[in-house]
């Protein structure tokens, strides 16, 4: 074996070992449970793939929620309609919107082609200051696993809403059953071996046994892979430091619900999760989760709704009756989302209830699904942030790049930030 193939074949080896010690359940083992029972902010990101028109027609707090949104009326007044936002950093000039979309949904930045090369996203950051003390730094959920690649895109781009940098999509849940056991089950996964994992019992980073390989694998790269390699480590690093911090205990008890059947259909699939969301959050386990419902491009189909063919297929039809058929696609999926918001809403949490200290954007990088634009954004915010956003209202910002929504809610979050993306300044959530 000569050198050249040798590098590359020890570095493949590498990263597929440290992949596989990330597909444990992130770590979260090093910390203890806690339920929290004091009131903290939230941050839920819900992505919704190939695009949708929900623009009400009326502006300010007379607004009316119509039909793809009318499933959200029991919750109206912590419902915040955005309008006219676009997503810059999605447009090139080459085909893949569907691939730029998503991975540039939360990193504000134009996704490397073919990739995978994504910016550490929004959520990651938000979660070092949101989840500190809870045993989950955040939980990163997909509705579905499969993906399609795009215009030589990777298909990682149309499948990862949260990325830990560089090459690295942030595990991605699929199975409920399997978010259940991490959640709530208490015990330390086994390895290939059937043997519990003692560096994870013991709180030894996963790093140290690959460290001696790494430092031989980094003299034999290149400048630009070693800098990936060190990007990718200190990004497990970091993550590893976030969850070392055993939070406090509590002798209050948190109910979990029953554990999920493996293997669910979709339209059991979504709703389960969104349980799973709204046990985690109201037990303290974490403050931070991104959840797409389905890949971008998804061939989902919806035939339970009466809709046999793909989303994607459904998506790419400009006449007036396949905008119906996306409008309702959307409507199934506000009506699980509303559910979720009522949840939270009934649950107290310090004076007030889980849904107005809570900050959930719902919505998607694409506009228009059959023309594949990047402006006019489905965006909607549920939750009050803690009284930072008013709710009740629909505002339009025209022309206005996501990422000074995204600025503007990480700030009024409390996280220290100036600049996102392409954010050019903040947005008046208050309303007149």
């Amino acid at each position: 074996m000569n050198r050249l193939t040798h590098t590359k074949t020890h570095r493949r080896a590498f990263l597929r070992g440290v992949g596989t010690c990330l597909s444990l359940p992130f770590l979260e083992y090093f910390a203890a449970p806690a339920w929290a029972a004091s009131a903290r902010k939230r941050m839920v990101y819900v992505y919704l793939p190939n695009g949708a028109r929900w623009k009400p027609s009326q502006l300010g707090t007379n607004f009316t929620l119509e039909h793809p949104l009318s499933a959200l009326a029991p919750v109206r007044d912590a419902i915040t309609v955005v309008s006219g936002l676009q997503l810059g950093p999605a447009r090139a000039s080459i085909n893949g919107d569907h691939a730029r979309a998503l991975p540039a949904y939360l990193s504000g930045q134009t996704p490397q082609f073919p990739g995978p090369n994504v910016s550490p996203t929004l959520d990651l950051t938000l979660a070092k200051t949101l989840s500190a003390g809870s045993r989950f730094s955040n939980l990163c959920l997909a509705g579905e696993q499969h993906a399609n690649s795009e215009s030589g895109y990777t298909a990682d781009y149309q499948a990862c809403l949260s990325w830990l940098g560089g090459a690295s999509p942030n595990p991605r849940d699929v199975d409920p059953a399997v978010v259940f056991d991490r959640l709530f089950g208490g015990n330390l996964p086994a390895d290939r071996n059937g043997q519990r994992d003692v560096r994870l019992a013991t709180g030894k980073s996963i790093l140290d046994a690959v460290q001696g390989e790494a430092q031989a694998l980094s003299k034999a790269l290149g400048a630009q892979d070693r800098q990936r390699l060190d990007e990718y480590l200190q990004s497990v690093r970091e993550l590893e430091t976030r969850m070392n911090t055993p939070p406090p205990m509590s002798a209050a008890t948190c109910p979990t619900g029953t554990r999920p059947a493996a293997q669910l259909p979709y339209e059991q699939r979504i709703g389960v999760f969104y349980d799973l969301m709204y046990h985690a959050l109201s037990c303290g386990m974490t403050q931070v989760i991104s959840f797409i419902l389905a890949s971008e491009s998804t061939n989902q189909s919806y035939e339970f709704i009466g809709l046999p063919q793909s989303h994607h297929e459904i998506s790419h039809d400009p006449s007036p009756n396949g905008y119906a058929n996306i409008a309702k696609i959307v409507a199934w999926h506000i009506g699980q989302f509303a559910n979720f918001c009522q949840k939270l809403k009934a649950t107290a949490d310090g004076d007030s209830n889980l849904l107005d200290n809570s900050i959930i954007l719902m919505g998607g990088g694409l506009g228009d699904g059959a023309r594949h634009t990047h402006d006019e954004l489905p965006i909607l915010i549920a939750g009050k942030g803690g009284g930072s956003i008013r709710g009740g209202q629909h505002l339009n910002f025209e022309g206005k790049p996501l990422c000074n929504l995204h600025l503007t809610l990480a700030q009024s979050l409390g996280v220290t930030m100036n600049q996102f993306g392409d954010s050019n300044g903040t947005l008046n959530l208050r309303g007149s």
